[in-house]
């Protein structure tokens, strides 16, 4: 049991990209590295910054890499 754990816990099993929080935009950046629903694994809103720097609201993608 504890070699099938090794051997997911792989650092470079899980992918993150960062994209405008846009539908379009979020669907754009998916489609250009490939990735598919099923490798998925969470969408998470990043709040936009106002105060100190301007940063537009963004996704957090994570995903499984191949």
């Amino acid at each position: 049991m504890a070699a099938t754990a090794l051997k997911t816990n792989r650092a470079a099993a899980i992918g993150e990209i960062y994209t405008e929080a846009g539908i379009e935009a979020l669907n754009a950046a998916l489609a250009d590295r490939g990735i598919g629903a099923d490798r998925i694994i969470s969408i998470l809103p990043v709040a936009a910054e106002t105060l100190m720097s301007a940063k537009a609201a963004q996704f957090r993608v994570l995903y499984r890499a191949i």
